[in-house]
């Protein structure tokens, strides 16, 4: 197995991917074999299981009602394979971590990786800010902890969902937010409470503050003259004048930048930030994996494609910090 170096911050891991990591991919195919051998069988079993019990329905029940209990029970069969696989997926992600990331965290220098994160990532201070909307659940997944720059960061995947009734009254759960959270240090305190929201418009942002209470869109909102960050978001905050001076037009640039050149396919509309404290927060809707490493029927002689992106998720907050001081860099690769 090789790695071949791309951008800079890959720069040197290429000896490292042969000495260290390499091998110990190498120790683990045959686990990767066994989990998938393992899965395969659950699955065909289950789903046998789920036949027969089916066949066994459609011969006990009379009427058409044997068959929809002849499907439910196949529908059955194949939903416990498919956990039973994908709990051997899981285990093999975690065995694939353990591989990879101290080696790539001690390469890039004062990073810490968890797929579990801590429960200490302030994800209801940035609910409080009016930053994420109304949810129930918090999924928080791949979690990044380290420090660029004198700058320390926090950035977790996130899943939030809300469950809601429907006209016929029944449960229904909606995502209200899947995406990457951040929460970075910034050395000057903001003055007080800000909301960067997204500009729905007149109509729709009079309905998204009405219930807002003091935070959020319920806060003054600060007049900017900046033409193009005032197209793409709107700003509230409960001292406004002072807000006014803590983002002078280059800042601006800056934001609309992360969100342009950050925020995938739906640019700046997939981001909303806030400042509180000496805390920035930042929330990037965006689709596509985080940090994946490997898949249960992916040899480890193919993982090259995963580190790479996994480097690129990396760079992804380094920009991102790069940005907020002030520096103009490139759009991802």
């Amino acid at each position: 197995m090789d790695f071949t170096e791309r951008t800079p911050l890959e720069q040197g891991f290429a000896p490292v991917f042969r000495d260290h990591v390499a091998p110990a991919l190498e120790k683990i195919e045959t686990e990767r074999l066994r989990r998938l051998a393992t899965a395969r069988k659950w699955l065909f079993i289950c789903i046998g299981a789920g036949v027969a019990l089916g066949a066994v329905l459609s011969f006990l029940i009379q009427g058409e009602a044997r068959f929809i209990f002849a499907l439910v029970a196949v529908g059955l069969g194949v939903i416990v394979g498919l956990t039973i696989r994908s709990a051997q997926a899981n285990a093999w992600s975690g065995a694939v971590e353990q591989a990879v990331m101290p080696a790539i965290c001690d390469h890039v220098g004062e990073l810490q990786f968890s797929s579990t994160p801590t429960r200490d990532f302030p994800v209801s201070q940035m609910r409080a800010l009016g930053m994420l909307g109304s949810y129930d659940r918090a999924n928080l997944t791949d979690e990044l902890r380290g420090t660029y720059r004198d700058t320390s960061y926090h950035m977790v995947e996130a899943r939030l969902t809300k469950k809601t009734r429907d006209s016929d009254n029944k449960t229904k759960t909606r995502t209200v937010f899947d995406g990457l959270l951040f929460h970075i240090a910034v050395p000057v305190e903001a003055p007080g409470r800000i909301l960067v929201a997204r500009d729905y418009g007149a109509i729709g942002n009079t309905l998204s503050g009405l219930f807002s209470g003091d935070r959020g869109r319920g806060m003054p909102r600060v007049e900017l003259e900046h033409e193009r960050f005032e197209r793409a978001f709107e700003v509230h905050a409960d001292r406004p004048d002072e807000a006014r001076a803590f983002m002078p037009p280059p800042f601006l640039d800056s934001l609309l930048a992360i969100g342009e050149d950050e925020g995938g396919r739906k640019g700046t509309k997939s981001m909303v930030a806030g400042f509180e404290g000496s805390a920035f927060y930042l929330a990037l809707a965006r689709g596509g994996s985080f940090m994946k490493m490997g898949g249960l029927t992916t040899s480890v002689t193919e993982m090259e494609e995963d580190l790479h992106a996994i480097f690129a998720d990396i760079a992804l907050v380094r920009r991102i910090i790069d940005r907020l001081h002030g520096e103009e860099v490139g759009a991802p690769a």
